[in-house]
């Protein structure tokens, strides 16, 4: 199983939303199809080819649980 894979597996059951770092929710977007829009200071959005966005802010290395949740809900 691929590191997408196990950490897609981990983001949908709601385990650690805590410790997901920016780099494995970028991963786990990318996995999905999602490719990064644009850029605005800290805030990264990727976009869907379906119109589905999810911005995350990078500030320093992990996210916050809200941002997991949102990423989750996106993602069902």
């Amino acid at each position: 199983m691929s590191k997408a894979k196990k950490l897609m597996a981990k983001l949908m059951l709601g385990q650690a939303d805590k410790s997901f770092s920016f780099a494995d929710a970028a991963l786990i977007l990318a996995h999905q199809g999602f490719t990064l829009d644009f850029v605005t200071g800290s805030h990264h959005t990727f976009r869907h080819a379906d119109g589905r966005r999810v911005t995350l802010p990078k500030h320093g290395k992990d996210i916050k649980p809200h941002y997991a949740k949102t990423i989750r809900e996106t993602l069902t």
